[in-house]
């Protein structure tokens, strides 16, 4: 348990948290239930499953790829205080 203190000690440093020994304890035996459950999942044979993206096999309905009439240029840029190439202008923002 002195390796979970450890890095229950670390983690809240870096989360800039003040825990006291109860606290610190009950986080510990948090971690150790935690890393318990994953060594469980760990152990489960999954040789027999298919790899799925998706649990519920949804397949992508994709539409056609139609390209329509393309906009007025000028008329976007009008509403643009600044424009420089048929693009909007804005300030510097990184020198």
């Amino acid at each position: 348990m002195a390796d979970s203190n450890d890095y229950i000690e670390y983690i809240a440093g870096l989360a800039k948290l003040s825990l006291d020994d109860a606290e610190m304890q009950s986080l510990a035996e948090d971690m150790q239930d935690i890393i318990g459950l994953m060594d469980t999942i760990k152990d489960i044979d999954t040789d027999s499953i298919d790899a799925t993206e998706h649990i519920s096999r949804i397949t992508n309905n994709m539409r056609e790829d139609t390209p329509g009439n393309p906009f007025n240029t000028e008329k976007i840029l009008s509403n643009s205080r600044h424009a420089m190439d048929n693009c909007f202008a804005i300030p510097k923002m990184i020198e």
